[in-house]
């Protein structure tokens, strides 16, 4: 079968070069389908493009009454599948063979990196994928827009944590390596679940201690060896021991999952381990003294054992980048925060996003769209409010000190008590040090235990200082939760994780006792009796409950693997595909301005008034009026404010920081067209004035791209990156959303004080620097 001689006779591939259609080829295979077989399910991430070599097949989507409705025939030589290179969403209906046919199957990154660097076939591409976008805008136009929302409901895996996503059966070992126990797992992507659990305790003792479950056994061992060079040995041993079967040479293992606890400033995301990424680790040791330090001697020591494998860094800061400089920063002289990096960081965030998601799933909407809290309550603990998918605060601070009372850690004090330890007290630093991390918490409080099980039993027996420990605890949790409310506005659930979270239902239940006018409701008997396991989400909240209050178990393990997949295969993306670091990106300066509704318009100016253009902007078809309005809020005025037309469907104003202050508003930082929760203002016209309820944002920063220009950088729409900016300093800039749309036109968004801040002027230009995230890979 001439694969290579087909595809050269049809558009795009007879574009490319003999070479290129052979490196096609050679990757490709032909897989028969008989008739009604389906070849793509509607909820399937589509990684594969595939062509019709013989006979035909049927989009379809089934009717209400169960039968199928054919939407359009795909012929011999047509293309199925280009729109997961620009989205990466699940497809929207199924492909079901039409008699018996034959398809090529060509991995949808080997189409990538050679239509990227041929630009005639990429126009070509690019003019498919654009048609298929525009119709995708009338679908949502005509009412159809629920179709892909549906799908996303029915996949299995929305955010790869079964890790679907992976093509080929990879082996990824994850290990958490502490001060005085390492924690390891062993993940096979072709399976769901764990293939191995390990932990080494005491590895800082004469004799350290092995627990090994697999395949629902326990095996314990004593070992003699120790420290981690010692420990990391036995481990390797444990994963090729012949009596488990897991594997036969170390070898096999493709990648290794680190767990970093601090990744600073600098690291917005998992990412492959290079000199320059151990240096950054190494640089933030002085702020996780306990952590860090340890964590990268477990990396040092693995990636001389397993030299082959690629080594990927996770941090538990990262999700909390995404926390706002008026939340992150702490009321200290500025030099000195900025001179030494004093500022919230937070923790727990591979748990905190986990859950998120987890959640997500349960509500079957997408992740952007829900506001939750999330209690991870074990010996450490903390929470964080999560706003459209985004941490925006956590209760941890520069170090894990800050916030809950957890198991030895103090969690919130007030500052002059260490002042008081040290001057009248005569402690020394490293003194108050240990107190306040290993002495305090819960047994401080007690003078007994940390562990919440044994303190129940002492409180059970009239302990009066075990029952004030629970209290305390339970106390400080359900303050966070009414700041965090008060933070969020709406939020969907309060999801509780954690060993303490997952398995003490009093806990909850004092925590939730009195929330009920806020709409928190807690379902007594589910929460006593019922219990998730791994994997599951519960539901203990009663029916009418406008708050869900969910319960479910933590798996940093899955994803710290999960994160490591997605970390390599950015990796791979930008060295492979694209433009990334090459393309100069121009760079606009979004001032404040207004977008309406045509009912708001004629309210503010007339029926008889029309939006009239004044100068066209960087996007074609958008365009900044003659009209202006003034936005009046509950502090100030600010005056003539441009409205940008075309009209859309809801009125929405965009600010800057600088203008919250003297409207006296905090808006959101949000992606235009995200409006729900935001603050409102009133808007005043030439005949008219009007309040809107909601609508006023800080714009997130943001690429436009057209689909030409996304292939090109080998990236999709709703990717985040990272951008380096060259002005009279460099300056990289973090979480930048990618919008792909036919109309736009290449321009990177900054709002007015961020460009102001970082110098930019008319000349400035941005390169990619890396793929920070992707929903879907």
């Amino acid at each position: 079968m001439d694969i290579a001689g087909f595809l050269s006779t049809i558009s795009p591939f007879s574009d490319l070069t003999k070479d290129e259609v052979d490196v096609i080829a050679l990757n490709s295979i032909v897989v028969e389908f008989k008739d009604s077989d389906v070849i793509k399910s509607r909820g399937i991430i589509g990684r594969f493009i595939w062509v019709i070599y013989e006979g035909t097949a049927d989009v379809t989507e089934v009717k209400s009454d169960g039968s199928r409705r054919v939407r359009a025939t795909i012929k011999k030589g047509e293309i199925i599948g280009e729109m997961s290179i620009m989205t990466g969403e699940p497809g929207s209906a199924d492909i079901v063979a039409k008699k018996d046919c034959s398809l090529i199957k060509i991995p949808r990154e080997i189409f990538s990196s050679i239509i990227v660097k041929n630009s005639s076939a990429l126009a070509k591409v690019a003019s498919i994928i654009t048609k298929r976008l525009i119709r995708k805008d009338l679908d949502e136009q005509a009412g159809v827009a629920q179709k892909l929302a549906i799908s996303q409901s029915e996949m299995d895996d929305p955010y790869n944590l079964l890790f679907t996503s992976s093509d080929i059966s990879i082996k990824i070992l994850v290990i958490n390596c502490g001060s005085s126990s390492i924690k390891y797992s062993l993940f096979d992507t072709s399976k769901r679940q764990y293939q191995l659990e390990g932990l080494i305790e005491k590895i800082n003792k004469p004799q350290s201690f092995l627990t090994i479950k697999c395949r629902g056994k326990e095996i314990k061992k004593t070992l003699s060896s120790h420290g981690i060079a010692g420990a990391l040995e036995e481990m390797t041993k444990s994963l090729v021991d012949p009596a488990l079967g897991l594997l036969m040479d170390l070898n096999e293992i493709s990648a290794v999952g680190h767990r970093v606890v601090h990744g600073g400033e600098k690291l917005y995301a998992s990412v492959v381990i290079t000199d320059e990424i151990k240096d950054t680790i190494k640089e933030y040791s002085a702020i996780a003294p306990l952590h860090n330090p340890f964590n990268l001697a477990g990396i040092e020591h693995m990636q001389k054992l397993l030299k082959s494998a690629t080594h990927v860094a996770v941090f538990d800061t990262a999700f909390h980048q995404t926390i706002p400089s008026n939340v992150y920063r702490y009321a200290l002289p500025h030099d000195l925060c900025t001179e030494h990096k004093i500022r919230r960081y937070g923790f727990h965030g591979t748990n905190h996003e986990f859950v998120a998601l987890k959640a997500a799933m349960y509500f079957n909407k997408p992740l952007g769209e829900l506001n939750m809290i999330s209690c991870h309550l074990g010996n450490g603990a903390s929470m964080c409010a999560i706003n459209h998918g985004r941490s925006v605060d956590t209760s941890m601070g520069m170090t894990p000190l800050e916030g809950l009372i957890m198991g030895t850690r103090s969690g919130d004090i007030d500052p002059g008590i260490i002042l008081y330890m040290l001057k009248n007290l005569q402690m020394s630093a490293e003194g108050v040090d240990d107190l306040l991390n290993k002495q305090s918490g819960l047994l401080g409080i007690s003078g007994k235990t940390s562990d919440m099980r044994e303190l129940y039993a002492e409180a059970e027996n009239y302990n009066t200082r075990a029952n004030d420990a629970i209290t305390m605890f339970c106390y400080r949790i359900k303050k966070y939760i009414g700041s965090y409310i008060a933070v969020l506005g709406v939020i969907d659930a309060i999801i509780f994780t954690g060993g303490i979270g997952e398995n003490a239902s009093d806990i909850r239940a004092r925590v939730c006792q009195g929330l009920e006018h806020l709409g928190i409701m807690l379902y007594n008997t589910k929460n006593k009796d019922l219990k998730p396991l791994r994997g599951e989400v519960l539901d203990v909240s009663e029916p009418g409950s406008k708050i869900k209050i969910l319960i479910i178990p933590a798996e940093e393990e899955r994803m710290i693997a999960r994160e490591t997949l997605h970390a390599i295969e950015r990796e791979k993306s930008t060295k492979t595909i694209g433009q990334l670091n090459t393309k100069p990106i121009p760079i606009s300066v979004s001032a404040h301005h207004v977008h309406l509704s045509k009912e708001d318009f004629e309210i503010l100016f007339g029926k008889d008034v029309i939006l009239t253009p004044r100068t066209q902007l960087s996007q074609p078809g958008q365009f900044a009026s003659q009209q202006t309005v003034n936005l009046i809020g509950p502090k100030g005025r600010v005056e003539r404010v441009r409205i940008l037309g075309p009209f859309r469907d809801k009125s929405q104003v965009e600010i800057s920081r600088t203008e919250e202050f003297k409207l006296g508003i905090d808006a959101p930082v949000r992606s235009s067209g995200d409006i729900k929760g935001t603050p409102g203002l009133d808007l005043e016209g030439a005949v008219g004035k009007i309040t809107i309820k909601e609508g006023v944002i800080c714009a997130r920063r943001h690429i436009h791209m057209a689909p030409e220009d996304a292939l090109g950088f080998g990236l999709r729409d709703k990717d985040i990156v990272m951008v380096r900016v060259k002005t009279v300093r460099e300056v990289i800039f973090g979480d930048v959303l990618v919008r792909v749309h036919p109309d736009y036109r290449l321009d990177m968004h900054l709002d007015t004080d961020e460009a102001n801040a970082a110098e930019i002027d008319p000349t400035t230009i941005g390169f990619i620097e890396a793929i920070q995230s992707r929903v879907y890979l």
